[in-house]
């Protein structure tokens, strides 16, 4: 899928490092073809990548890369049709959340040695990892051979899951997390109605406590703001301790937890158990990715064994893993709940006894 959709001009305050660098690369005419751009999720790579974009077809960028805003290039792109910029996303009809290689195909067929407007064509990819090895392969043999007058950001959170030979073609771009003050200060403002604007539903949550849920990653956690997944995280944590004490059927609760994205459901199930893990252990523990949940983790099932936890643990990554293929919803959930019961309630059931 190519998206056209309009670019934030706004730089986020944490990536003021990474601009110095590229800007000084476009200045010294280092910038090169290809750029692999790479981090965590939740940190804005894609808006970054979006606003190098931007400086880069900008006629009139500021002494600080940053793009006019005004001029006709700045306008096409707050338009969202600037025909010199291109986003491949997954196809919306790949059943595995890929980027196929006929979409690449089409993209690369596409370029010429020249723009349309006149200046470089750029051509974004995120989540860059997410092309399959023919479409990885399809690009590779335009990164060996660019035209002149192209530039491709390719955004990526698991680079390793990319190629060696295209990482290998592509100048590097590390984007580490914002410091916690940093990142909390931005989504206070966010949350209070800043860059976005407009009542956000959660404009009086814990930013803090948004922040740790995101794991640090103020996109995420302002993303978690929303009233629905703050709702929708507390009722799935209750139904998942009901399990636990035998008061709910793990059958029942997966077709309950049809309408939630999985891999959302999958990060919330995966920081329930690492935090119960560490409660068993210690349950004064003081780094804790659910805080907020720490006296009804603590009370869940409370001296199964390490071992046991830790293998439910791993097949939760596991299923993390492939939530972005076709994986049928209800089955996974259903697997995984009937493993958590099977883990927890001889234990509740035996004490009740």
């Amino acid at each position: 899928m190519i998206l056209s959709e309009p670019v934030p001009l706004v730089l986020l305050p944490w990536q003021q490092d990474q601009w110095q660098s590229m800007q000084a690369a476009v200045r010294s005419d280092r910038l090169g073809h290809a750029l692999l751009i790479q981090g965590p999720a939740g940190i804005g790579k894609r808006r970054f990548a979006d606003l190098l974009a931007a400086s880069v077809l900008c006629a009139q960028p500021g002494a600080d890369g940053l793009p006019c805003g005004a001029c006709a290039e700045c306008q096409l792109l707050a338009a969202g049709n600037h025909p010199d910029l291109t986003r491949l996303v997954p196809d919306a009809d790949s059943k595995t959340g890929e980027i196929l290689a006929g979409q690449v195909r089409a993209v690369c067929g596409s370029q010429t040695m020249t723009s349309s407007r006149g200046r470089r064509a750029v051509y974004r990819i995120a989540p860059a990892e997410a092309m399959n090895p023919v479409a990885a392969n399809s690009l590779l043999k335009t990164l060996e051979e660019p035209a002149s007058a192209t530039l491709w950001l390719l955004v990526a959170e698991a680079p390793s899951s990319l190629p060696a030979t295209v990482r290998s073609r592509c100048h590097k771009l590390t984007m580490p997390p914002p410091a916690a003050e940093q990142a909390l200060a931005w989504l206070r403002g966010e949350l209070a109605g800043g860059e976005g604007g407009g009542d956000r539903p959660a404009a009086g949550s814990d930013a803090e406590q948004l922040l740790v849920l995101g794991q640090g990653a103020p996109l995420r956690a302002l993303a978690l703001a929303g009233e629905t997944d703050l709702q929708a995280r507390e009722q799935c944590l209750t139904a998942f301790q009901q399990v636990s004490a035998g008061k709910a059927d793990p059958i029942a609760v997966a077709k309950a937890w049809q309408s939630l994205e999985p891999r959302l459901v999958l990060d919330w199930l995966v920081g329930w158990v690492s935090d119960w893990l560490r409660l068993q252990m210690d349950p004064h523990a003081a780094h804790l990715i659910n805080p907020d949940q720490r006296r009804r983790l603590a009370g869940i099932a409370s001296g199964v064994g390490a071992a046991g936890g830790h293998r439910f643990l791993q097949q939760l990554y596991a299923a993390r893993s492939e939530a972005q293929s076709s994986v049928n919803k209800q089955l996974l959930f259903e697997s995984l709940l009937l493993r958590w019961a099977a883990l927890t309630r001889p234990r509740a059931q035996g004490r009740a006894g």
